[in-house]
């Protein structure tokens, strides 16, 4: 399930997002409410790049690679038409420490890397306990 987060301090992507060809995943104006007591500080349009599960992190890669490569010419626009303070993507992946593994290690290709860079993308992964949301808080 990764997705390409992009935030700018002073242009809202909604025009944007009427005339992409991008699949949108969210997006949200400078000043909705967040939760009762928080507003956002800034605008977010976030898009979807990949349905792969959280346990199919190099499929999640390649669909990055794929989305990035389809959607070239668009995210130059977009980052043409609006000042942009961070974009990145974001690789959620469940952590497969347990038991007897220490170490997780996840590589990111150099074709990926590359054409990140080239948008002057960042890349994050969020790193998820496998029973996260199983938990029982009360």
């Amino acid at each position: 399930m990764c997705v390409l987060k992009v935030y700018s301090d002073t242009n809202s992507f909604k025009s944007f997002k009427e005339t992409t060809r991008i699949p949108v995943y969210s997006i949200y104006e400078k000043g909705d409410k967040q939760t009762k007591r928080k507003v956002h500080k800034d605008f977010r349009i976030s898009f979807d790049v990949s349905e792969k599960d959280w346990d199919d992190f190099k499929g999640q890669v390649q669909d990055a690679i794929d989305f990035l490569t389809k959607y070239r010419r668009d995210l130059k626009i977009l980052f043409k038409t609006h000042k942009v303070t961070t974009a990145y993507l974001d690789f959620p992946i469940y952590s497969r420490l347990q038991g007897d593994i220490v170490n997780q290690n996840d590589h990111l290709p150099n074709t990926l890397i590359l054409l990140a860079g080239k948008l002057s993308l960042g890349i994050e992964m969020s790193i998820y306990s496998k029973d996260a949301f199983d938990r029982d808080d009360k």
